[in-house]
Formats: C-alpha cells, structure tokens, sequence
C-alpha cells in the first residue's frame, strides 16, 4: 500500500499535461474550479469528459503501481458483500471483488483513499488490494454486490443515519400527520430533493423504462422496469414516503394536499446532459402514495429503420411497399410497452420528403424528426386525439400519425382521413395483427371501410437478447422446443450471467413481428364479416410468417431464448 499512501504528494495534472492527455489551459481550469488535489483532478476530468478515461486510470495505474480491474477476471457476487460494509464501500468508492484466500481484491473508482485501505487490513487482517476501474465497470460491480448504485446507496446510507436518530415515531403514524399537516417543508429538505434526484437519475442511468416507488408496512420500495422487467427493489425508509410523493407531486405541478384521489403530472429534467421528459402517475394504496414515473428521454435523435429493429426481409418489403402508397391506414399493434411507437417512426423516416407535409398527434412526443410537425396533447386544454386529429386534417397535411386509436370517435375520423386521400399511421392495442381488423369493427367501423382503407397491420413483441459477454451453448427443454417447432439437435445459446447483464443472462432486446397485408382476398372476406379464427387460417395457410415462426428464427439465430419466447408469448 506505500504507492497508495503516497498517492497525494504526486502532481497528477503535470503527469497529463506531459502525456498530451490534457492542454495547460484546461489543468489551469481545474484547478480554479477548485480541483486541489490529485483525486479530485480525476474525477473533474472523467466527469466533464476532458480526457479519455481509460487513458487516465492507465496513467495513473502506472505512477501508484496499481493494476486495472477487469470484470470478466473477477466476477463479483453478492456474497462478498459481507467482507466490507455497504456504507462503507459508498462513502470511501470501493467494492469487493473476489477473495482468495488471505487477499481481498478491490474495485475502486477514482484514485484510491489511502486511510481507507489501511483501516481495511486493521479491521480484516487480510491484505487488501486496490484495483482501478472505470466508471461502468465500478457500477456494474456495486450493483452485483449490494445491489444498488453507488449514488443511490450513498444517499440511502445519509437518509438511514437521519433516520435512525429521528427514533420512537410509528411510520404509520408519521404517514397519517404528514397527510394531513402537509408535507410541502418536507418536500424541500434538502435529504429528500437528493433522495429523488438520485431515483431519476439512476433510473436514466440504468436505462430504465419506467420506475416505481412502492409503499409498504415497512419500508419503500424502490424498482426500476429494465429491458420488460422489473428488478429487485432498493428499499427506503417508510417514514420518508409522505415527503418523497410530495416532492414528485411538485416537480409533477401536481395537489400535493390531495392525497386519497389519483393523479397524473409530468415534468423534465436534464439528466448527464440528456433531457428526459418524466411522466408521474401516483395512486392511493393501504400503505401510501403508489408512484410510477414513465421515462422518455426526448433528446435521443437516432431513429432505427426496421430491420434493425428485428424485422425480416419479406415483412419489411410488404411495408416498404403500403409505405410507398398515397393514401390508406397502416397500424400496428401489441401491448404497452411492445415498440410500437418506434416502429411507427421507423415508417415516418422512411416517408419523409421534402415535398410532403407530414403531422404526428403524440402523447407524449417520444422522438424529435427534423421535417416533421410534432403535435402533444393536452387534455386539460381539451386538446384529444379526437379534436386534434380534426384540427390537423385542416393542415393540409400528406401523411399523419396518431399516438393510438383510443376510442369510436378517434377511430372514425382516422379511418375518414385515410379514405380522403391521407396516410395514417396508428396503433391499436391488440394481441396479433388480425385482431387490429376486428378491434375496429368493435368500435363501431363498418367493415367495407376497413376493407377499403387498411394497407396492413402488424403486431409485435420485445423480448430480450442474450448477453454476448457470458453467451454459452446450452441445451433447452424439449417440451419448449416443441412448441416453437424446434429441433433438439441444433445449437442453442443462453447467457449464464454476469455482472454485465445483472446476472439475468440478457442484454438488450429485439423486436418480433408478424405483417399481415390486406390483399384482394382478404378485402373480400372482411367485406363478407368472416370469422377472425377463418381469417387467420386463410392467412397462414397464404404464407403468413407469424410471429411465432419469427421468434423461433432468432432462437436458432442464437440472438434469444426458448425460455424468453415463452415468457412474452405464453404459448
């Protein structure tokens, strides 16, 4: 530990200056925006981006003698959590590793504290050994440990200690005054401002879809919604819940006196320079305010086209060409949270010209297109998918887009526009893409305008793809590979887990399909009001590649798992 303990007589920022990894003028700036010491030189540097930071811990790994930490080598599990004590890892930025045997290695990030490792080895009687690791990395490994960030456990750690001193307060009690006092000083402590900020933030980092705090008899849970999921839940103290759903409450311009009804808000934040629009639903339950914060993070400007987004070549040519056409309903479909609403852009970017006047009615606007005339609702101010889709077909538009076919009224309208010389593009929620026909014979349209007006419908899934740093073959369930119409003799591959992937074996997801195109025989049969069973059928028999058959591609493809394919599809 000497290179260590002598880590803050080094003059780090002459080091750089030297190795061309940073100008003078910019170790200059550091050190007036208040960068004293080597360490905080560091970390102001990797935070602002000002150099590469593998580059740094390399530089800095060979003046403290000090190797990098690789996660493949070490594979962190929770269990080392046991040899140092969580708040101890938050406050001094340091996480277990592996052990062998009288050693203890260390992932730290940043330079390493030298009072910190000396008072390890008093405490352990091991010898510990510091390992330099990237930002990335550091996180991963908190999380496979203690199961959290590292900003999020230290704030939680501060929180537990307040906590802990307030003492002989029931938490049920504390729920009941704070309601009816009003928690709005509260909301304003500054613990508690951190406490939410941090949630958001993590939940962006994270890459989240969604977060949800809990209430329960205890405790707070905290989760976020990953790749379709939810993940073990961060617990926070139950006596912080009536000051945390207020500080959501203002932040969402939301009653935060009214606490027994529900209500919806939004706001934006900007998050590591991202602006992430948030939108807030909170629900009274036994226990307190259920909050959900939807996360949409409307400064991304990349718009996938849709055989990156998983479709194949036939069913991407059958929309290419419904795309190509001047007027007529193309719709997709699928549960919330399926990608139907960027498959939709993926179709606008196609069509997007110049000398075409494009609309979209979106709640919210999740994709910013150059080109196109973005329209939000606002359903306070009486604007709906229904009196907006009116107001847009007054601006002469070529091609329109509906967030979603709610109701009779919406679906009317749209299928008007699409008779009058319009493409629309929209999305239903219905479980395959033949249900779309019958979801809008539902809702009151006649089906000789359905058959006139609709170029295709398609319905699709996400479902989640192996992890490439732990992929190995395996050998699935036969029973599984049945149902999928698979071989048993084929390569199969799964993810065994790893701190990349949260131990989950996934890594990303890919969208399914299945494109089903109204063709002239089927005009006919939704014309003559066919059974959907009859017409489904008909299809398949006509060369439709279901959705079930485009799943088992991609298992074979090695890109996911039987196990996952039965998960979304319940077959």
């Amino acid at each position: 530990m000497q290179n260590v303990m002598s880590a803050g007589k080094l003059r780090f920022g002459r080091i750089f200056v030297r190795e061309n990894l940073i100008s003078e003028e910019t170790l200059v700036q550091a050190q007036s925006d208040g960068c004293t010491s080597d360490a905080k030189l560091v970390d102001y540097l990797i935070d602002r981006r000002l150099a590469d930071e593998h580059q740094i811990l390399e530089i800095v790994g060979d003046i403290l003698g000090l190797s990098m930490y690789v996660p493949e080598k070490y594979q962190p599990t929770e269990s080392l959590s046991e040899l140092i004590e969580a708040d101890f890892a938050y406050q001094y930025r340091l996480v277990p590793v592996r052990k062998d045997r009288d050693v203890i290695y260390v992932a730290v990030r940043g330079v390493p504290i030298p009072s910190a490792f000396v008072q390890l080895e008093a405490n352990r009687k091991e010898e510990v050994v510091p390992l330099l690791s990237t930002r990335h990395d550091f996180e991963l490994a908190m999380k496979a440990v203690y199961n959290r960030s590292s900003a999020l456990g230290g704030v939680l750690n501060d929180i537990q200690r307040d906590s802990d001193d307030q003492g002989g307060v029931e938490l049920l009690n504390k729920f009941e005054e704070e309601n009816i006092t009003g928690s709005s000083a509260a909301a304003e402590d500054a613990p508690v401002i951190r406490l939410v900020n941090t949630i958001i933030a993590e939940g962006v980092r994270q890459g989240a879809s969604d977060i949800h705090i809990s209430p329960e008899k205890t405790v707070i849970n905290v989760r976020y919604r990953r790749e379709g999921l939810l993940r073990s839940p961060t617990q926070v103290p139950k006596n912080y819940a009536p000051a945390l759903a207020s500080r959501v409450k203002i932040m969402g311009n939301m009653d935060i006196s009214i606490t027994r009804m529900p209500q919806d808000g939004r706001f934006t934040v900007i998050v590591d320079g991202r602006e992430i629009n948030v939108r807030v639903s909170t629900l009274p339950t036994m226990y307190g305010e259920n909050i959900v914060m939807r996360l949409l993070d409307v400064s991304s400007q990349r718009i996938y086209d849709l055989p990156s987004l998983g479709m194949n070549e036939g069913d991407y040519s059958i929309i290419r060409e419904c795309a190509r056409k001047p007027h007529g309903m193309i719709l997709s479909t699928g549960p919330t949270g399926s990608g139907k609403s960027t498959s939709l852009y993926s179709i606008l970017k196609m069509v997007n010209r110049p000398d075409i006047n494009i609309i979209t009615l979106e709640d919210p606007v999740e994709y910013r297109m150059e080109g196109v005339r973005q329209v939000e609702l606002n359903a306070r101010a009486g604007m709906t998918f229904a009196s907006g889709l009116r107001a847009i077909l007054r601006q002469d538009p070529d091609v329109l887009m509906v967030g979603e076919i709610r109701d009779r009224e919406t679906a009317a309208i749209a299928v008007q526009a699409a008779l009058t010389g319009h493409l629309v593009l929209s999305t239903l929620h219905t479980n395959d893409a033949v249900s779309a026909i019958y979801r809008l014979m539902d809702m009151g349209i006649e089906n000789f305008l359905i058959a006139s007006v609709l170029l295709c419908t398609f319905a699709q899934r996400l479902v989640r793809t192996v992890c490439p740093h732990c992929r190995e073959e395996y050998r699935p369930n036969p029973v599984l590979l049945r149902k999928f119409s698979l071989p048993e003799e084929a390569v199969y591959w799964h993810g065994k887990g790893c701190p990349h992937c949260g131990g989950t074996g996934y890594a990303g997801r890919v969208a399914v399909f299945e494109v089903f195109p109204m063709l002239p025989e089927y005009q006919e049969a939704v014309t003559e009001g066919v059974s959907m069973q009859r017409l489904y059928r008909r299809s398949i028999d006509n060369g439709l590649h279901t959705m079930i058959q485009d799943l088992a591609e991609k298992i074979l493809a090695g890109r996911t798992t039987v196990e996952e394919a039965v998960r979304v599809t319940m077959v």
